[in-house]
């Protein structure tokens, strides 16, 4: 068997055939511009919904804030207190100590 490469080789001519490659690259780029335009479209569409979400739930999320300030505030008050509680154990400890000391005496 014979296999002859140049038996293989295209009738067109290299201009040709770099023209239809050419071409067949302009196609695949004016391809690739459309899908890059969609997509552009469906991004700007979902940046479009994220920030009216973000609008509608702005003003919920800053009443959290609030709240958890509020919660803050109390929470110092309430470990203030629980240290003056334990500062007053510690003295009612030693008064009932140095009680006890003198009455054995």
């Amino acid at each position: 068997m014979n296999e002859d490469p140049t038996q293989n080789l295209p009738q067109a001519s290299f201009e040709e055939r770099v023209l239809t490659a050419l071409s067949a690259i302009r196609s695949d780029i004016a391809s690739l511009d459309t899908r890059l335009t969609t997509l552009d479209a469906r991004l700007s569409s979902l940046e479009e919904k994220v920030d009216r979400r973000l609008q509608e739930t702005r003003p919920m999320w800053e009443g959290v804030q609030a709240q958890i300030r509020q919660l803050d505030g109390k929470f110092d008050v309430v470990l203030r207190d629980l240290y003056e509680l334990r500062t007053d154990q510690m003295l009612i400890n030693r008064r009932v100590d140095q009680l006890e000391r003198e009455r054995s005496q």
